[in-house]
């Protein structure tokens, strides 16, 4: 690990995405398994946002991050 510590990209509930669409993106942007993939969307949907990734580098959370922006999920991310 860095000296500068890991980031983690967040995922947040939000008003338009349907439970089947965050599972799929967790599966096809975070490469999740189904089992990780219905958890992670499950917390989403339950607790308003999930943890879907820790990364070494800024760059791979912020290219993760735009990745299901793009595909319209209200995503964060920053340092743990």
């Amino acid at each position: 690990m860095s000296s500068g510590g890991s980031w983690q990209v967040v995922v947040h509930n939000d008003d338009h995405n349907v439970f089947s669409v965050v599972h799929h993106l967790m599966r096809k942007v975070c490469g999740a398994s189904d089992a990780i993939a219905r958890e992670k969307t499950t917390q989403v949907h339950q607790r308003g946002h999930a943890v879907v990734g820790e990364y070494e580098s800024r760059e791979e959370a912020e290219t993760t991050a735009l990745s299901l922006v793009r595909f319209g999920l209200h995503t964060t991310f920053g340092r743990v």
